[in-house]
């Protein structure tokens, strides 16, 4: 199975099983973007609980923000560090560079140390997400409903 048809049956198909009956294209663009948002959060573990909490807040299909949030992980895991360390230069810690081995060096002076100091790296990365998340939104959003909106079009 090549990769064209690897995406296809493992991505696209369940996206057939969502049931179109009250599924608008406005919608199921609001659901991805839900997905989206929260499949970028710079927070690994955290994900599917922000996932989860989005849809219950705004009603929408569970099915599909999920889909999307774990689609997305290992683009969440690549703008983990970028996210970090541009909360870095934002906040004007210009002495921190953040990367791999400075994530383990935190970690040398004992355990406690290490989970605080990635701590502030992750709120340094959460203050990137905030700060990106509403143009993402509103980008994604409206892109996906041209999208669904000529894609249902033809389907009448």
């Amino acid at each position: 199975m090549n990769i064209v048809e690897s995406i296809r049956h493992k991505i696209l198909i369940p996206f057939r099983l969502v049931p179109k009956e009250g599924l608008s294209p406005e919608k199921l663009a609001f659901s991805v973007t839900l997905g989206i948002v929260s499949g970028i959060f710079p927070v690994i573990g955290l994900t599917t609980l922000l996932s989860i909490v989005l849809t219950m807040l705004f009603r929408q299909n569970l099915l599909v923000v999920q889909s999307i949030q774990w689609i997305l992980a290992l683009v969440q895991v690549l703008l983990i560090i970028p996210f970090m360390q541009f909360g870095a230069y934002i906040l004007n810690v210009h002495a921190l560079h953040i990367n791999m081995a400075q994530i383990n060096h935190a970690f040398q002076p004992g355990m406690l140390s290490g989970i605080r100091t990635v701590g502030i790296f992750h709120l340094y990365g959460i203050l990137t997400w905030f700060i990106l998340v509403i143009p993402t939104s509103a980008v994604s959003y409206y892109g996906l409903l041209l999208i669904f909106q000529r894609k249902s079009k033809k389907v009448l």
